[in-house]
């Protein structure tokens, strides 16, 4: 189904719902399985309900409760929380205190962030309606149990939110100007509204939507790839995407879990509200709530999620060593405009890259699998050097990226030569390392978006500096990480067309440089990665993507 969500107000990009390409396609997908001797959950202990359940993990929190739950124990009228070693067997259910008490519906739909940083590192965002107007309430909490602070967020008064809300999804963005993005339902589409410190709120009209399309869980696996999930008519689930939490993409429906149960099922009469966690290795979990028929009782039921994409990457850890021991089966190709470069595998385990043309790029290239941030680190030398374009020669190792859904540049270029390395130009107006290069080195690449010129680049994709400042780099030099030899960002350059939506990297010699260098190692994988060891020299130590 393809659906245009145009953008109403003052921004010039907006935000939009677009039909998926297929190379997004690979990207996204998530194949799911319900959990259906587990479903529904026991979180029966403190009310009649256990429904609209809202679910955080960490693996850094203690075993017994790595999953950890918010929902409502009755109708929009009291939240609850429970803890879980494995997101199915739920201990610990009590009810929150310290949130609203006054109105008819008193709390319910529960949002909550977790940011270890905060002196109160729980932050919790309901609905309630204390005054005769629907508000989304926020409060904070050491604890995620008991809550202060307790105070509107935003209202029907001074927003344009739906006379009965049932969902909403709250993403921080650290970094940016106004971290905070909430995305909830209106009359007739769904709003993002901004925040600098998380507790007021302003919003303009977004996307005109199905009325009832409600957005209840938003998540980020990393700096170019977030999730959402939205439920239509109280009976499927919805599944969006985005590379930057500003333009979303409509998958639609969640696939085996997205509608109502069969007849008799714990959800056979409604199936809506889910909350996912991504646990790595391309697994999730999603938990959602439903209705059953015949008892009329509302439970919550979980699935398992595998992404095939993302299985290929561990965020933190190296997911590709190639010791050039085989270059070509190794995954190195050629690339470039210049017929007469040349690959060269020596029998020492390095490859030799050769460009011997100054009006041309020659390149070893390997596709990638990664998201932002990620860390690429080689050990070369630089053999020969040539050409010059008023900065200087130089060799560079071109991290790209090649998303048509991410707004402004996405390639992370550091430049090399003999006797010094840094931003592009080597010139001296870009920051610049004197360093012997000509023997090998170890140089660690961390690349990211600096959030500040992102989010100015969303609000004017014509920002030049913007466009150029976003795609950022730490270039650190053998393995000395006690601070960056050299941090700066990229050229505005868009990259390659043949890269793909997950990168690629390719290390060479770009026109009107050229030169002779070798390469003894290349790694990468997702996060920052600063690992102190050299990658082993056994087979069994590294992979071949």
């Amino acid at each position: 189904m393809k659906r245009i969500f145009q953008k109403h107000g003052f921004i010039l990009l907006g935000f939009m719902l677009i039909a998926a390409a297929a190379n997004a396609q690979e990207k996204w997908s998530i194949e799911w399985t319900d959990l259906a001797d587990a479903n529904p959950l026991e979180l029966n202990e403190v009310g009649d309900r256990s429904y609209m359940p809202y679910v955080l993990y960490n693996e850094s929190w203690p075993e017994e409760s790595r999953f950890r739950i918010w929902f409502d124990y009755a109708s929009i009228n009291g939240l609850a929380y429970a803890q879980s070693a494995d997101g199915i067997v739920w201990t610990n259910q009590v009810k929150l205190t310290g949130l609203n008490t006054e109105g008819d519906a008193i709390g319910g739909r529960a949002v909550v962030l977790y940011e270890p940083s905060w002196s109160l590192p729980y932050r919790i965002y309901y609905y309630a309606n204390p005054t005769g107007e629907w508000e989304v309430r926020v409060a904070e909490s050491a604890d995620g149990i008991n809550f202060e602070n307790d105070q509107m967020a935003i209202a029907q008064s001074n927003s344009e939110m739906g006379t009965y809300p049932d969902g909403h999804a709250v993403l921080y963005l650290p970094g940016q100007e106004e971290p905070f993005r909430m995305f909830y339902r209106a009359e007739t589409a769904i709003m993002m509204a901004l925040s600098s410190d998380g507790y007021e709120f302003y919003d303009f009209d977004i996307i005109p939507t199905p009325p009832d399309m409600q957005p209840t869980c938003a998540i980020a696996i990393g700096q170019n790839d977030y999730r959402m999930w939205a439920f239509e008519n109280n009976t499927e689930n919805l599944y969006l995407v985005s590379s930057d939490a500003f333009n979303w993409e409509l998958w639609d429906p969640v696939d085996n879990v997205g509608g109502l149960g069969e007849s008799g099922a714990w959800n056979d009469q409604r199936n809506y509200y889910a909350s996912v966690v991504y646990l790595g290795e391309g697994k999730f979990m999603m938990w959602r709530g439903g209705r059953n028929d015949a008892s009329g009782l509302y439970r919550s039921g979980a699935a398992e999620g595998f992404d095939a994409q993302l299985a290929q990457i561990n965020i933190g850890q190296w997911d590709v060593t190639s010791e050039l021991n085989d270059f070509e089966a190794e995954g190195w190709e050629p690339y470039g405009t210049n017929a007469q470069g040349v690959l060269t595998q020596n029998a020492d385990g390095t490859v030799t890259v050769t460009d011997d043309k100054e009006d041309a790029n020659f390149y070893m290239a390997h596709d990638t699998a990664w998201v932002v941030p990620y860390t690429v680190e080689a050990s070369f030398r630089i053999d020969e050097e040539g050409g010059n374009d008023g900065s200087g020669p130089h060799c560079t190792i071109a991290c790209m990226i090649n998303d048509e859904f991410h707004t402004g540049s996405e390639t992370w270029q550091p430049s090399f030569a003999q006797d010094r390395f840094g931003g592009w130009n080597l010139n001296g107006a870009d920051p610049v390392v004197e360093h012997d290069l000509t023997q090998f080195n170890t140089v660690t690449v961390v690349c990211r978006f600096n959030e500040e010129a992102r989010y100015d680049l969303l609000w004017n994709p014509s920002d030049g500096a913007a466009n150029t400042a976003q795609s950022e780099y730490d270039v650190y030099l053998n393995r000395d990480f006690s601070a960056p030899a050299v941090t700066f960002h990229g050229t505005g350059w868009a990259g390659w067309p043949e890269v793909d939506i997950d990168g690629r990297v390719d290390i060479g010699w770009p026109n009107p440089s050229f030169g002779v260098m070798t390469v003894d190692w290349v790694r990468w994988g997702s996060g920052v990665i600063l690992d102190p060891n050299d990658p082993g020299t056994s087979i069994s130590d590294w992979s071949v993507y």
